[in-house]
């Protein structure tokens, strides 16, 4: 029987040789035939340093490749040769450079691949892969999704190649079909649309992309993953991969106080959006304000868009505002719309008023009315899916109407001009600047207080309390510079800038407000603080004249 602490030494010994050999590495040296050629070798990156054998001969693989790439078409490589136990040399023979192919083709391409500006194309040897990939993508543009291109026929004169482009285009697609999977309940009015929009269209990266790009557009739905293609022999189908989003929004509170005379007062604020609740793409809106003392505020809206599965949208509006007990005015519209696409949409409708003077005034101030518009509109938003502080990117809302009111002392012929414009500029990641513009004017031979345009508020001239101020003739800019200081978290400055006329009284000028909010994102919702000085005609803004602007939007 053997000793085993006799062999341990011979053990050990046998392991540390083994150990230190493979951990040798292996040098890889290229030589050329010339020392022009050894200089190109030089000016081609390779790597020289190799753990095994195989290692080193895919590094020549590569290498090969590479000087094709580079022109070196005749380029050969000779067997290794061992210098020592650790280095390898390849001799190789790079042959004459090849510095451009000549391709010809068909006439009927050539009319149209921008290369071909005669007979032939001059493509420069080291861009022979981006020109067949373009020319691919060429074709696919056409509908040739499956196109696949090649060159044959290759002759070699002087430091140029000539070759044949060839191409098996495959069967040219058009769109057939649009399929939802994920969320099978989506409105069917929209869809319908979006198949008659693409259908019989050629089928190409681009059409992919805009089909991707409309559903985006949909707030009330999340695309799961990109679209997916689905060739057969007769047809070409997408699918879409969607799931519900929750688009819709809350806001609001109650509360009771007691008047003078100890009877309870109702007062608060509510903020509530609908969207895709009934999955046909509806919206309905209700909002409610009440301070309990001087103005209550009631609107009602519902849009219903693609009726019957065609392109017309419906939307009717429903607006209650009260002053104190001085006058309460009702207004209703009716519209009927076309959508050149689920953003931008123009509508024709019908919008009348009608005033009560709750203490029977009846002068030229104030007094009841009647008033009835023809009204047209145009709206365009733009949302960016990504961006979960400021989803709304861009809006465009402008609305004109022309008509006539009736009071109690006169009749007169009116029109109006109402316009909100926004959108958002980014400067980089974290830093971005809001502009928004709202505009109204009323045109009438006279006027009187109760038909007046009112506004003031956290979502108009901020520093100013909700619906404070009034005006025929308003012109203002909103803005805001954002900096996002976390993912969920960002501050701004506010600089409001207004005009004003109030024919009724001769009251014009300029109004300024100034200050600051900070926005936090949470996962029930977004909490936006405001804290804001409003001063008009220049007047000395005062600290005790601030108001802060409190607001929760919970979506769900």
């Amino acid at each position: 029987m053997h000793n085993p602490l006799k062999l341990s030494p011979f053990i050990f010994c046998f392991f540390f040789a083994f150990t230190a050999a493979s951990s040798q590495q292996l040098t890889l040296k290229i030589s050329g035939k010339t020392g022009r050629e050894n200089k190109v070798i030089d000016s081609i990156s390779y790597k020289k340093a190799h753990p095994d054998l195989k290692s080193l001969k895919t590094e020549m693989t590569v290498f090969h490749e590479n000087m094709v790439r580079a022109g070196y078409i005749e380029c050969e490589i000779g067997s290794p040769e061992k210098i020592n136990d650790t280095v390898y040399r390849y001799n190789t023979s790079l042959g004459n450079r090849t510095k451009s192919i000549v391709v010809y083709t068909n006439a009927a391409w050539r009319k149209q691949i921008p290369e071909f500006k005669e007979d032939a194309a001059e493509i420069n040897f080291n861009t022979i892969e981006a020109f067949l990939k373009k020319t691919v993508s060429f074709f696919e543009r056409q509908g040739y999704a499956l196109a696949k291109v090649k060159l044959v026929h290759f002759e070699k004169k002087g430091d140029a190649l000539y070759a044949e482009l060839i191409a098996d285009l495959g069967k040219k697609r058009e769109l057939n079909d649009i399929v939802i999977k994920g969320y099978e309940k989506f409105p069917q009015g929209h869809l319908l649309n979006i198949k008659k929009l693409y259908r019989k269209k050629t089928f190409n990266q681009e059409n992919l992309k805009n089909i991707y790009g409309d559903f985006e557009k949909f707030r009330f739905v999340k695309q799961t993953k990109y679209p997916e293609i689905l060739f057969t022999k007769d047809t070409t189908k997408v699918y879409v991969y969607l799931e519900k989003a929750t688009p819709n929004k809350f806001e609001g509170f109650i509360g009771f106080s007691n008047d003078e005379k100890s009877n309870v007062k109702l007062n608060g604020y509510l903020d509530l959006q609908l969207v895709n609740i009934l999955n046909s793409g509806e919206e309905f809106s209700l909002y409610w304000k009440s301070d309990g003392e001087d103005q209550k505020t009631f609107n009602l809206g519902l849009e219903l868009p693609y009726i019957f599965k065609s392109k017309l949208g419906l939307k009717t509006y429903l607006n209650i505002f009260k002053q104190d007990s001085t006058f309460q005015n009702t207004r209703t519209a009716i519209d009927l719309g076309y959508l050149f696409n689920y953003n931008t949409r123009t509508y024709i409708g019908y919008q009348s008023s009608e005033s009560s003077d709750i203490q029977n005034q009846n002068n030229a101030s104030i007094s009841d009315y009647k008033n009835a518009f023809i009204t047209a509109d145009f709206e365009y938003v733009d949302f960016k899916s990504d961006q979960f502080l400021f989803p709304e990117n861009t809006r465009l809302t402008v609305k004109i109407g022309k008509g006539s009111r009736t009071s109690k002392l006169e009749n007169n012929s009116q029109y109006f001009i109402n316009a909100d414009i926004m959108h958002n500029f980014y400067l980089d990641k974290n830093n971005s600047i809001s502009l928004r513009s709202q505009d109204y004017y009323l045109k009438s031979k006279n006027y009187i207080i109760n038909e007046l345009y009112r506004f003031g508020g956290i979502n108009s001239v901020r520093g100013f309390n909700e619906n404070s101020l009034q005006a025929n003739l308003f012109a203002s800019i909103l803005t805001e510079y954002r900096y996002q200081l976390a993912s969920n978290l960002y501050a701004h400055s506010i600089i409001d800038y207004g005009h004003f006329d109030d024919s009724t009284s001769g009251n014009k000028g300029s109004l300024l407000g100034l200050g600051f909010g900070f926005g936090l994102l949470t996962k029930n919702g977004l909490l936006h603080l405001v804290y804001a000085n409003g001063s008009a005609n220049h007047q000395e803004i005062k600290l005790s004249n601030s108001i802060i602007h409190i607001s929760f939007k919970t979506n769900f």
